[in-house]
């Protein structure tokens, strides 16, 4: 007859061993290798949006100057949309 006693190990006796360390080891080089991969794929997407948004740019500046010089008109300004002109750009003082 087995005793309860027997059956359960002693604190001190049970450990993960080399085979935890092991499992440890191989999952913290995984996410290390993960992390690396990342942080390359990421900086290569950050340096093609810089590329295409100075492409753009330069595309735009290409396409206001030919546009001013084709009919003679003003280029286009680069001012933002939501920002009101001033009003001695539009010829009236004061409002």
């Amino acid at each position: 007859m087995i005793l309860a006693d027997q059956q359960i190990p002693d604190d001190a006796t049970v450990t993960p061993g080399i085979e935890g360390f092991m499992v440890f080891a191989l999952l913290a080089v995984i996410v290390l290798l993960l992390v690396l991969s990342m942080s390359k794929h990421l900086r290569r997407i950050d340096k093609r949006a810089a590329e295409e948004a100075a492409d753009a740019e330069d595309a735009a500046r290409e396409a206001a100057a030919r546009s001013g010089a084709d009919d003679g008109a003003a280029p286009v300004s680069t001012t933002p949309a939501d920002v009101p002109p001033d009003s001695s750009e539009t010829g009236r003082e004061g409002s």
